[in-house]
C-alpha cells in the first residue's frame, strides 16, 4: 500500500512539470504547410462557399403541426371540461 502511495505522489508532483513542458515541445512540432498543402485548401475553401451560395434563403417560420391543430385556439371552455374530468 505503501508503494501505491509513494506511486500516486510522483505522479501528482510530475503533473504540473510535464503542463509547463508540454507547450514548448508542441511548438517544435508545428508542420509548415507546403504549396499542394495550401493549394488544397483554397480548393476545399471554394467549393464550400458555392455549395453554401446554393442554399435557398428560409423565408419565414414553418410550422409543420398547423394544419394538425388547426388556426383557432381552443376555447376556454374546453380546457375546463378536461381538468373537472380528473
Amino acid at each position: 500500500m505503501r508503494n501505491t502511495v509513494l506511486a500516486i505522489m510522483i505522479v501528482a508532483m510530475a503533473t504540473p512539470v510535464y503542463a509547463q513542458i508540454s507547450p514548448n515541445l508542441a511548438a517544435d512540432s508545428i508542420k509548415l504547410k507546403t504549396d499542394v498543402d495550401v493549394k488544397r485548401e483554397q480548393e476545399r475553401e471554394s467549393g464550400y462557399k458555392s455549395g453554401v451560395s446554393k442554399i435557398p434563403d428560409q423565408k419565414g417560420k414553418v410550422d409543420p403541426w398547423g394544419n394538425v391543430r388547426g388556426a383557432a385556439a381552443p376555447a376556454s371552455g374546453q380546457n375546463q371540461s378536461r381538468s373537472n374530468s380528473k
